[in-house]
């Protein structure tokens, strides 16, 4: 513990130095006459605690202590002011300005000792709480930094999970737009041959045009042309194919849409997850959606009935909330396939109350165990073979919908019966 002790009496100075050495251990004591030199000592010697007489020759305590005080690195040092006046208001400044004791002149030894070692006690006291702060500190930087860590782990495997759901589906997604874009491309290889056929017919007609605008042609020339129009018109099907196009143009179209609304659906559900925004939607919308994604796996195993209230809507994250229904679904179709009694059938019904919206989805899958259906919105748990997920989905949609929604979701199941998932989701976000 260093001590500096500022007086301009150096018999002060001496006594201060010897009551100190002879009776408080482990202290080295530095002695300063010169006021002016205060701050060299403070700095050179690393003080800890100060004795600081208030009456000195051109600068007095009282000033002096007003500096060391406006400087940062001296705020937390002890400082005891030194003095033989009895005047309060001198006190007063002495306190108001930061000092923390003060000793009286001349010395009554006792006290001086007393309150030397309180001060030493306090201002190990505060070494100790700033040695604390920084492991505090440093341990608040490093569990931010695993927090992080934690975080980004947790959204890598998030993200895994969104993908290992893609990669069951994306045979069934490929058929899908494989099928509008096959006849898409079949309208178009009839539409070039439509066009080639209306070329030949516009090119007949211009040479007709010709031959009336030929003043000196003869009538049977133009009863000519124009026979050997109707005819070319005949063989090549124009009627039928001024008709036919129309239908082949709107199939196109209709083709197109479908292939946007599921590429559009496609991209709500594979967003990077790092969008927070909640948002009014459809909930209706959102399930049809999901429903168009997993179209052709739900063909193979089940036949959907859906029982959707009309006008059902409520503030939320969408594509988290597809997610939601889409991780269910995939759960009750891979239920429905290993049972052995062929096409199953999955119910969603969704309606509301005043304040929540309400999503039911049975299945007659293969059911689950008493003892699982406690663990199934656990993360890692799955009760899946080797290969069909990691038992994230149904973990990352309780995470969605109660910790993100403030809503809940729960599940019944009968083994060989089926499941039923129940989501209660409130329509408007509470923050």
């Amino acid at each position: 513990m260093n001590i500096l002790v500022v007086d301009d009496d150096r018999f002060n100075l001496k006594i201060a130095e010897d009551l100190i050495k002879n009776n408080i251990t482990d202290c080295s004591v530095f002695l300063c006459s010169i006021p002016d030199k205060t701050l060299t000592e403070l700095a050179a010697h690393d003080i800890d605690i100060i004795l600081l007489d208030i009456i000195m020759p051109g600068i007095t305590g009282i000033e002096l202590l007003k500096i060391i005080r406006s400087q940062n690195e001296y705020k937390d040092i002890q400082i005891i002011m030194f003095t033989g006046i009895k005047d309060r208001e001198s006190f007063k400044a002495c306190f108001e300005n930061g000092a923390n004791d003060y000793i009286n002149k001349p010395i009554n030894f006792i006290e001086f000792i007393a309150r030397v070692k309180a001060s030493i006690k306090a201002r190990k006291s505060i070494l100790s709480l700033i040695k604390l702060n920084k492991t505090i500190t440093g341990q608040y930087k490093k569990l931010r930094t695993m927090t992080q860590e934690l975080k980004n782990t947790q959204f890598s495997l998030l993200q895994k999970e969104k993908l290992a759901a893609l990669g069951e589906i994306a045979a069934g997604i490929a058929h899908e737009i494989n099928n509008p874009i096959g006849f898409i491309a079949s309208n178009l290889t009839t539409m070039n041959s439509y066009m080639r056929k209306i070329k030949e017919i516009r090119y007949q007609y211009k040479e007709f045009f010709q031959t009336v605008s030929n003043e000196t042609t003869l009538s049977n020339r133009l009863i000519e042309a124009k026979n050997n129009i109707i005819s070319r018109e005949k063989e090549q099907k124009i009627d039928f194919i001024m008709d036919d196009l129309d239908a082949i143009i709107a199939e196109s179209l209709e083709g197109t849409a479908r292939i946007s609304k599921i590429v559009g659906s496609m991209q709500e559900f594979a967003k990077t997850g790092t969008e927070d925004k909640m948002t009014h939607n459809n909930f209706n919308q959102i399930i049809d959606e999901c429903l168009l994604i997993i179209k052709h796996d739900i063909k193979s195993a089940a036949e959907i009935d859906r029982q959707l209230q009309k006008n059902l809507y409520l503030s939320c994250n969408k594509g988290e909330i597809g997610q939601v229904i889409l991780n269910i679904l995939l759960n009750s179709i891979y239920a429905i396939k290993t049972t052995s009694v062929g096409k199953g059938k999955i119910t969603i019904k969704a309606y509301d109350s005043a304040e929540y919206i309400f999503c039911i989805i049975s299945d007659t899958g293969s059911g689950i165990k008493e003892e699982d259906l406690s663990r199934i919105f656990d993360p890692f748990f799955t009760t899946k073979d080797v290969g069909h997920g990691v038992g994230l989905g149904l973990s990352v949609a309780y995470d969605i919908v109660v910790k993100k929604h403030n809503g809940s979701l729960s599940a019944t199941s009968k083994l060989s019966e089926g499941t039923t998932f129940t989501i209660k989701l409130p329509k408007e976000h509470k923050y």
